[in-house]
């Protein structure tokens, strides 16, 4: 479920399916019929990975955001080290991740990895071009939420400052702490405002879920 402020604005559904060597994750978001009369949004991200490297071979962002339309779409090629997109072959560094890639590969790490580890780096390419975003490890939190009380790993990326944000540390999210490592809350101050997001549903969990009483 999506808030804007108090108001409850439209929900996003995050999916993660495997066939052989290769995950597709797909993200969409869209308002409901009362802010649509406002402010229309219609967003869809698509990522495909594989299974060994965790690297994205494929990504697709079609936005529809008021009067505002993106679409994208990415091609990488991790032995040259390039991405091809409608506007041209753009150079990347080893490892470059898409926008939906790094988070499912971000999920990777444990908790103990986190603390030692924290602030980790990330390689990006987004918006044609490429952004090393630092991520911090800030603790863990228990939430309450509507599948229970769950305990979680809060993370602060470092974002970019411009189309929707106007301070690099304006975003938090929180991930069940257990071998899942799903999304259960997303808060971000963005140029006219605030967003919040918050788990309602969870369906076919591979691991226990780390709810406490």
């Amino acid at each position: 479920q999506i808030y804007y402020g108090f108001i409850n604005a439209g929900h996003a559904i995050y999916s993660v399916t495997k066939k052989n060597e290769e995950i597709s994750v797909i993200v969409q978001g869209r308002s409901n019929s009362v802010v649509d009369l406002f402010f229309k949004i219609r967003d869809r991200y698509e990522s495909k990975i594989n299974t060994k490297s965790l690297l994205p071979s494929y990504f697709k962002r079609n936005i529809l955001e008021g009067g505002d339309k993106i679409n994208q779409e990415y091609f990488f090629n991790h032995k040259n080290n390039t991405v091809k997109t409608q506007k041209g072959e753009y150079k990347i560094n080893e490892k470059s991740q898409d926008m939906l890639s790094s988070f499912l590969y971000g999920r990777t790490f444990t908790s103990s990895f986190l603390k030692r580890k924290s602030p980790f780096f990330i390689n990006i390419f987004i918006n044609e071009e490429e952004y090393n975003m630092e991520v911090k490890y800030v603790g863990t939190e228990v939430l309450n939420t509507n599948i229970g009380k769950v305990r979680c790993i809060k993370l602060k990326p470092k974002v970019q400052v411009g189309r929707v944000f106007s301070n690099p540390d304006d975003l938090n999210i929180w991930v069940s702490d257990d071998k899942n490592h799903i999304l259960i809350k997303v808060e971000m101050d963005i140029l006219v405002g605030s967003i919040k997001a918050d788990i309602e549903i969870a369906k076919n969990i591979k691991f226990p879920l780390s709810i406490t009483d």
